[in-house]
């Protein structure tokens, strides 16, 4: 099941994150847990509360303020649903830092097609070679390309340096302290 989860993500196939709750409510059913809304409702406050707990880290915020004193536009392209993105970036106190947040319910296709990333360079007034896309799943580095903009990897969890640059990462980072060096280029 957990590989079904990453061949899905991999693959775009996941438009929400309510398709991967699939696999969890498909995981409970083989332990006989039969109320399939009563799970998911679970894994989400499970997973909400994991991520209350850690944070955004501090990586994250200081480039994301190196980033906005350096007047860079910022936007966020997420499959997580606007009502939890919404409630996770007021919590986290990140969403002064996004000039636009693009979920899946905002357009007709998600990634791997550029279609979001296409909404977000419009609302810069940009054009997508002037834009990068930073992101950690292949989709991500399919979706940028498409869309004709940069592509930065950065391998973490389930997907590989090598499964990013396959997919199209023009450049791989280890850490989000690395970034500034490619965008300051």
């Amino acid at each position: 099941m957990l590989e079904l989860a990453r061949t899905m993500i991999r693959n775009g196939e996941a438009r929400e994150t309510l398709k991967i709750s699939g696999i969890v409510v498909t995981l409970a059913r083989e332990q006989e847990l039969d109320n399939d809304e009563e799970v998911r409702a679970r894994f989400f406050e499970k997973l909400d509360a994991k991520m209350d707990e850690t944070g955004p880290g501090k990586d994250l915020v200081g480039l994301l303020e190196q980033l906005q004193q350096k007047e860079f536009v910022m936007g966020l392209v997420t499959f997580v649903r606007k009502t939890r993105l919404t409630k996770r970036l007021d919590t986290w106190k990140l969403g002064n830092y996004f000039r636009c947040t693009i979920t899946p319910e905002q357009v007709a296709e998600f990634k791997p097609s550029p279609q979001p990333y296409l909404k977000a360079i419009e609302e810069f007034h940009l054009k997508p070679r002037e834009c990068f896309v930073v992101g950690d799943e292949p989709v991500d580095m399919l979706g940028g390309k498409r869309a004709g903009t940069k592509t930065v990897g950065l391998p973490q969890g389930f997907y590989s340096r090598e499964e990013l640059e396959e997919a199209g990462a023009e450049s791989i980072i280890t850490s989000l302290n690395e970034l500034p060096s490619i965008l300051f280029k």
